[in-house]
């Protein structure tokens, strides 16, 4: 996935640990 963006929406989806790792 591309870092440039945040898309909150996705990260909601998402576990929380995609954004521990960012």
């Amino acid at each position: 996935m591309k870092r440039t963006f945040q898309p909150s929406r996705l990260v909601r989806k998402h576990r929380h640990g995609f954004r521990s790792r960012m």
